[in-house]
């Protein structure tokens, strides 16, 4: 049976509340549609789409008053830097941003494995916080948890430097990797040190490993201490968070 108009997924949900960005759009441009979509055989929105859609439903919640505190953009199917049209979705999502929520931040959750690419770093640079996952201390680590070359390791930590709005995304888990030892945990903080981000928040929380066979995050007690151990190896804001699912691919 097809889809009708009343389930295909909605590309912008909210304001809904949530803990760490206070009352948030949420607006995932990889929500698969049944038209309009990039290419053929494509479920992801075009730009014109993802705009349109966005703007009709911005503008009314403005002139009503509501509160936004954050626009955040996520990827259901994929990850948002993997949209063929981010570029001209940020720009026009940052023009709502500024004339009808201008106090608000517009951030964006990626699990990208490649910032090489000069012309997403200039996108992401848009922002005004770009929230990515990380989870590795050790080209080892990365490779048994994302599935990509150990060699590229080390180019994409040095491709996050670029960046002075980074928040890095620290999952901590104990299955079927481990990635609180003190030998990765020591070896994150030093990626860490190189990346230089915003802040780091460290969750308990299976992040890379998600979906695998017997995943299993680590307990509070041991994210508090490793908590410690990076913001002193580090001199960098490190703090505790609790997961919370906004959106990702």
């Amino acid at each position: 049976m097809s889809k009708t108009k009343d389930t295909i997924p909605k590309i912008l949900t909210g304001p809904r509340d949530t803990r760490r960005f206070g009352r948030a759009l949420i607006i995932d441009i990889a929500a698969p549609q049944l038209g309009l979509v990039v290419e053929r055989g494509s479920s992801l929105p075009r730009a014109s789409v993802v705009v349109t859609t966005c703007a009709r439903e911005i503008i009314p919640l403005s002139k009503e008053g509501i509160k936004v505190e954050s626009i955040i953009v996520t990827g259901s199917t994929v990850d948002p830097t993997e949209h063929p049209d981010l570029r001209e979705i940020t720009e026009n999502l940052r023009a709502l941003r500024d004339k009808w929520f201008s106090r608000a931040k517009l951030l964006v959750l990626t699990r990208t494995r490649d910032m090489s690419s000069y012309e997403l770093r200039a996108t992401l640079a848009m922002y005004s916080a770009v929230h990515l996952e990380f989870d590795w201390g050790t080209a080892k680590m990365w490779t048994a948890c994302t599935g990509v070359k150990g060699t590229e390791f080390a180019k994409f930590v040095d491709d996050c430097h670029h960046f002075d709005h980074l928040v890095l995304e620290t999952s901590l888990f104990r299955a079927p990797e481990d990635n609180t030892a003190a030998t990765e945990v020591k070896a994150l903080g030093e990626k860490i040190e190189t990346i230089k981000p915003q802040e780091v928040v460290v969750l308990c929380h299976t992040g890379s490993l998600t979906g695998k066979d017997g995943a299993k995050s680590a307990t509070k007690s041991q994210r508090d201490k490793i908590v410690e151990t990076l913001a002193e190896a580090t001199g960098l804001s490190v703090h505790p968070e609790e997961f919370e699912e906004i959106g990702s691919a």
